[in-house]
């Protein structure tokens, strides 16, 4: 678990400069939020200190079948929020 623990803290630390570069767009949508958390992650990836596997239990993952379209972003409903999308959209919510 120590592991996960890192590579999700990792994750939060990136996670306010790639909101910050989107911060003008508006409105957080579904388009976005899934920009953000590729950027995030890249930039975690990058470092070479997680594992892939580790990287992908904080992603979004296609099976959810969460949106990708321009609709504002909603987790009302959803059970379950990826690390990556709760944390940006709550940095997202904390910046504008």
């Amino acid at each position: 678990m120590d592991a996960l623990y890192a590579a999700d803290a990792d994750l939060k630390d990136a996670v306010p400069a790639a909101v910050l570069r989107h911060s003008a767009a508006g409105a957080l949508t579904w388009t976005l939020i899934h920009q953000i958390g590729s950027e995030v992650l890249a930039e975690v990836a990058s470092s070479g200190k997680h594992s892939a596997r580790m990287l992908g239990i904080l992603k979004a993952s296609p099976a959810m079948g969460y949106p990708k379209d321009d609709r504002p972003v909603s987790f009302e409903g959803l059970d379950v929020v990826p690390s990556v999308f709760g944390a940006s959209y709550a940095e997202w919510n904390r910046v504008n």
